[in-house]
Formats: structure tokens, C-alpha cells, sequence
């Protein structure tokens, strides 16, 4: 006797999931007579009618019905034992979710030694500014903006507020009084607005106002107009810190608000049985500790 092949099989289990010769064949994107030949193959290998034919819909004989359940178990742990082993083989994913900015101006600047280091691991990073998504826990790795009150955060860094531009606008040395800061545009984060009030009533100098202003979006777009010559924006001191390095930007006065809010890391319940996610954690906080003592470090 012949072995079956596997194909005639799946055309079986496909002709009892879609009723018909005609829908069988769509599903398996083959011609109706393929299937039609396969069906006629195991009846003749089993020596057994399986199909009634001449129904609009497709009808099984006694034998053809029992001998269905065993080829859908069959199959079915066939696929099953395949699916293991393809994820087996397949590389661990981390993914990460950070605020926006966070990402583009903190995140993504410290990630190249990454492909230096063993974590065997693809990285998916998305963004978001939305507590709902932090919360659906739909990421192994989060950084996220507030005061730490989520189980298990860890602080990465603390935030203040410190005003920059663009050194083409104010030059390399930022501007010698205070008060010329009115004779720029300021530019306005829409998300959070009060920024500029808190930063002028910490100098004493709620008297300050200008008769130019330009409101975006978010810290990302205020920060990029900063570095485009637009205006001064009330920056995030860890944000603007690699632009400030790299001399896109300039501390338009040099006196920073310290928040009660920073960045902090969150770390989903599957990121503990994910190793190259722990890898990823930990790399991120010794990042974030040595960003620390860049800042405490004087001059």
C-alpha cells in the first residue's frame, strides 16, 4: 500500500470545513478537480466511498465521517507541533513604549552600542503619550512620563524645565540678561502649556512676556522648531540634553526648575520570563545612571 500524501489529506479537511468541491478548492487555492482527485486517491487507497456526490452540499458516508475526526486530529496536531517549532526558531521580540520625545531625543541617541551587545532579540519601539496604552500592558519595556505612581516603576531621570534655542537665534553663549528673552517668540507645548509661567515665576520674573508666541503640538515639535531657529522653547533639561551636547541647541538662560515628575521605567508582567528583555531593562537604567552622574558632574 502506498503512503498518503499529506496534500489529499488536507484537501479532505478542507472539503468538510467549506461544504463543497467548488469552496474547498478556493480555500486551497488550487482547481476543483485537484480536489476531486485527491478525494478519489484516498477513497481508492481505503478502499472505502467516503463522499455521496450529487448533493449541493458535500455529504460523508459512515466511514467518511469517522475517518474525518482522525484526519482533523491529525492535522491539527500537525500544525500545532509545526507552530512550536517555528517559534522555537524564531528570535525573542522586546517591545517598547516610551513617550515620543522620550524616544527621539533620549532613547534613540544611546542605542547604538546596542548591536554590540548579546541580546539575541528584534526591538520593536513604538510611542505614545496616552496613559491607556501604558496601562494595556501591550509591550514588554515602557518609559513613561509622571510622578511614578504605577506598580513596580523605576525612576530613570528627573526632569526640570530650562529654557533653549537654536544658537543661530541667541549665539553660542545664550543671552546676557534675563529680560531679552522677551524680545524672542516663545514657543508653546500645547499638551503642557503652563511651562512657561512656572519656569518665569521660579526667576521671579512673572513680569516677562512677549508679543510673539507659536503653539505646537507637543514637546517633540516644540523642540524641533527650537532647533530650526524658530523660537525659544521651554525645554525638557533630559531631552535637550544630547541637542545641547551637539550644539543644535543652546541654553537661552541657564536656570533650570527642577519637577516633580521624570521618566520612569515600567516593566510589563511577561517581561519577566523574556531574557533579553531583563537585558534591555538593565541596560536602559545603567544608561540612565550614567546620564545621572553626567549631569551631577561640574562644569
Amino acid at each position: 500500500m502506498t503512503d498518503l500524501p499529506i496534500s489529499a489529506l488536507r484537501a479532505f479537511r478542507a472539503l468538510a470545513r467549506c461544504g463543497s468541491f467548488t469552496a474547498a478548492a478556493r480555500d486551497l487555492g488550487c482547481a476543483q478537480s485537484a480536489v476531486s482527485r485527491h478525494i478519489a486517491a484516498l477513497e481508492a487507497h481505503l478502499q472505502q466511498t467516503l463522499v455521496l456526490r450529487g448533493h449541493r452540499r458535500v455529504q460523508f458516508t459512515q466511514a467518511g465521517a469517522q475517518y474525518l475526526e482522525t484526519v482533523q486530529r491529525v492535522l491539527d496536531e500537525l500544525d500545532q507541533g509545526t507552530a512550536r517549532i517555528a517559534r522555537a526558531g524564531a528570535r525573542p521580540t522586546v517591545k517598547i513604549l516610551a513617550m515620543p520625545s522620550f524616544a527621539s531625543r533620549w532613547l534613540i541617541p544611546r542605542c547604538a552600542p546596542l548591536r554590540s551587545m548579546p541580546i539575541d532579540a528584534e526591538i520593536e519601539l513604538a510611542t505614545s503619550i496616552w496613559d491607556a496604552d501604558f496601562h494595556r500592558e501591550r509591550f514588554d519595556l515602557a518609559v513613561h512620563y509622571g510622578d511614578g505612581a504605577w506598580p513596580g516603576a523605576t525612576l530613570l531621570v528627573h526632569d526640570s524645565l530650562v529654557p533653549v534655542a537654536s544658537p543661530r537665534l541667541v549665539g553660542t553663549a545664550g543671552l546676557e540678561r534675563i529680560d531679552d528673552l522677551a524680545r524672542f517668540r516663545w514657543l508653546h507645548d500645547s499638551l503642557r502649556s503652563s511651562k512657561w509661567p512656572r519656569w518665569l515665576a521660579a526667576q521671579g520674573a512673572e513680569h516677562l512676556a512677549t508679543d510673539r508666541h507659536m503653539k505646537l503640538q507637543d514637546t517633540e515639535a516644540t523642540l524641533a522648531a527650537a532647533v530650526a531657529g524658530v523660537g525659544i522653547a521651554m525645554g525638557h533639561a533630559a531631552l535637550v540634553d544630547n541637542d545641547v551636547r551637539e550644539g543644535r541647541l543652546v541654553l537661552a538662560w541657564p536656570a533650570q526648575v527642577p519637577l516633580a515628575a521624570g521618566y520612569h521605567l515600567l516593566q510589563s508582567r511577561r517581561a519577566a520570563r523574556n531574557a533579553a528583555a531583563q537585558a534591555l531593562a538593565a541596560w536602559l537604567l545603567g544608561e540612565a545612571e550614567a546620564f545621572r552622574r553626567t549631569r551631577q558632574a561640574p562644569g
